[in-house]
């Protein structure tokens, strides 16, 4: 009878004695029985558990005289702290993904100038293609187009054959005949509405010599200003007549330049 009845109910005092007694010399406060609380039963303890206390020297209580739901509970795992920011530090910037491209047709963002160069967004005009009367004007216009661009090309070729002040002179020549070949093409597209610049059908000129090569487009720019007088007379727009007085001029100039080069070639 007196082994069923709990030692704190016989006599506390009896059991503080006996734990003073076993936890002599002893830190009491890492033991994991305290006194008045044994084993989470707060004093309720039998006298055969706390015998078996004081044969173990106060290692703790054996696991048949441990209260039930006593078991140490498993520590929750530590959550990683977030990194400190040090004081003065921008914060870490956390990539965004790019915004996918709105789908449909694009459209020009306002406010932004139109595109422009020499293509303009390949708006160009149509090549012209089809033949045209020979006694047409414009086919005459065409013709002169084409002269300039053998002029321009047969300059520049003749340019390779010279050398010092009679290449410089020669390939501003060129230059002058490209300018006026331009001109032609800008009235002949006022109109008609067609492009026609033909510089696919130029070809290498033929240039046996030098002074032949000279004397052969002395004559050419002759014919050329005789031409663009009689062309003169076909119109009565005062833009094209001055265009073809120009164009005249242009030919009188370079024969006398023509001219010059062949005197100094001759001494």
């Amino acid at each position: 009878m007196e082994d069923i009845i709990p030692c704190a109910v016989k006599d506390q005092e009896v059991f503080q004695r006996v734990w003073q007694r076993v936890m002599a010399g002893r830190d009491q406060a890492s033991s994991p029985v305290q006194p008045g609380i044994p084993g989470g039963w707060e004093g309720d303890v039998s006298c055969q558990c706390l015998e078996a206390l004081m044969r173990r020297q106060g290692e703790g209580l054996p696991s048949e005289c441990e209260c039930p739901g006593t078991e140490e509970t498993p520590e929750a795992p530590v959550q990683p702290e977030p990194p400190v920011q040090e004081p003065g530090g921008e914060p870490p910037v956390q990539e965004v993904p790019a915004p996918e491209p709105p789908s449909g047709e694009d459209t020009p963002a306002e406010g932004l100038p139109q595109e422009e160069g020499p293509h303009r967004g390949n708006d160009l005009p149509r090549l012209w293609e089809e033949p045209q009367p020979a006694n047409d004007r414009t086919a005459r216009l065409r013709r002169h187009v084409m002269d300039a661009l053998e002029g321009w090309q047969f300059y520049r070729h003749l340019a390779k054959r010279a050398r010092g002040a009679d290449a410089r002179t020669l390939n501003g020549m060129a230059a002058e005949q490209h300018k006026e070949a331009r001109k032609l093409a800008a009235a002949y597209f006022l109109l008609t509405g067609l492009r026609y610049w033909p510089t696919e059908l130029l070809g290498a000129p033929a240039i046996p010599s030098y002074w032949g090569a000279l004397r052969a487009r002395y004559q050419a720019e002759q014919r050329q200003e005789g031409a663009h007088r009689l062309a003169a007379d076909d119109w009565e727009d005062p833009e094209l007549l001055a265009l073809y007085a120009g164009l005249a001029e242009g030919c009188q100039r370079r024969c006398r330049q023509l001219r010059g080069l062949l005197e100094q070639d001759m001494t």
